[in-house]
């Protein structure tokens, strides 16, 4: 078996969230549908590696539950405290979350997000070199901060190799409210120990069993034969998904086929667009798409979409004759996409908005075009 390449080059390829700060793309496009998939609308989450807040972010609609969040960098920390300040939901704390109570030496880097209780390879991937501090601060485990609390429905974890202390820490909380899981598990976690042996890609194979969760990568597919496990983990992802044994065959059954093909959708189009394909995918996908976002969008949203498909489009496409060179396009989805070439976002606004376009209508569009 050969690892995933196309779709972890897309899944881990550079994003900037609306900050300004870099991420990966799956850290947004793959996380959010699975939080709208397994959090549920009352449930409360715990984000451990709280950065500025983007899981928050993405989970705060979701639900009208708390968020508990946890971030060891206090520079970080006091940016999240103030960005997020007045919001009774969100309740943030500076430790670092591990499997003991006590204090540790943490390196906070210049690199937002590649803080750590050890140097790690992220460290060298950043290229941090010598732009840290190491710093005290505080370890606290889950199941103490977090007593008693019984509406868990969620649980992510991203702290650069930490995460199986932090989980070991973490035991009651777990067992009580056997939340869904989402965790970074990448050549970080191989700077530390775990039970007092070095943390290999294996490590978390077993100890996935003896929670009671199976594991699957970010694109779906179950790690639970040893070959696959092999296979994907360090290799084709740096996140798993953790999916508690008596949910297993509902989430195989109902809420897996779905994420899946909402993820494999937001791969395929990065690849469509991409400078080094021909418009012929991108071309013909791009109807379609467009009318997936104007049935599930609102109309201001639904434009913006349209004003980043022009760009797109003006962008692959020397001149608006190809749009009617593929052959592959309907005369709806020709006509739409000459009317975005066109800069004429209302009115394919309003064709793509209507259920059933009959031939009148289309000859009205047409009309718009200057095609007839």
């Amino acid at each position: 078996m050969n690892k995933l390449t196309t779709f972890h080059t897309v899944s881990y390829g550079t994003a900037i969230h609306g900050s300004g700060m870099p991420h990966f793309f799956n850290d947004t496009e793959f996380f959010s549908e699975y939080y709208s998939l397994v959090l549920g609308s009352e449930a409360d989450a715990v984000d451990v590696g709280f950065n500025i807040g983007m899981q928050a972010e993405l989970m705060l609609p979701l639900t009208r539950g708390k968020i508990y969040g946890f971030e060891a960098s206090k520079k970080i920390f006091d940016f999240a405290k103030e960005k997020f300040a007045g919001n009774p939901r969100i309740e943030l704390h500076h430790c670092a979350i591990a499997d003991s109570e006590g204090t540790a030496q943490f390196i906070d880097t210049e690199q937002w997000g590649a803080g750590s209780l050890r140097h790690t390879a992220g460290m060298d991937y950043c290229k941090v070199g010598d732009a840290y501090a190491t710093v005290e601060v505080q370890l606290m485990r889950l199941d103490t901060l977090l007593a008693g609390k019984g509406n868990i429905g969620l649980m992510k974890l991203d702290i650069e190799g930490a995460e199986l202390s932090a989980l070991e820490g973490a035991r009651e909380l777990i067992r009580r409210n056997r939340p869904f899981i989402v965790m970074e598990y990448c050549h970080n976690a191989l700077s530390f120990e775990f039970r007092g042996k070095p943390i290999t890609g294996d490590t978390l194979f077993e100890y996935a069993k003896e929670l009671g969760y199976k594991v699957y990568n970010i694109y779906g597919i179950c790690l639970s034969n040893p070959a696959v496990w092999r296979t994907s983990i360090l290799q084709d992802t740096a996140d798993v998904y953790l999916i508690p044994d008596e949910q297993h065959e509902r989430w195989v059954n109902e809420l897996l086929p779905v994420y899946q093909y909402r993820i494999y959708d937001k791969v395929l189009e990065v690849i469509e667009w991409d400078a080094r394909q021909q418009g012929f995918f991108a071309l013909t996908a791009l109807p379609g798409r467009i009318y997936e976002v104007v049935n599930t969008r609102d109309e201001q949203a639904s434009k913006t979409y349209l004003g980043e498909a022009r760009a797109r489009l003006t962008g692959r496409v020397t001149n608006r004759g190809e749009i009617f060179a593929t052959g592959k396009l309907s005369r709806r989805g020709e006509i739409l996409l000459a009317l975005i070439y066109d800069d004429k976002l209302d009115e394919a606004y309003r064709l793509a908005c209507i259920k059933a376009v009959s031939p009148e209508n289309l000859r009205q569009f047409e009309e718009l075009t200057g095609l007839n």
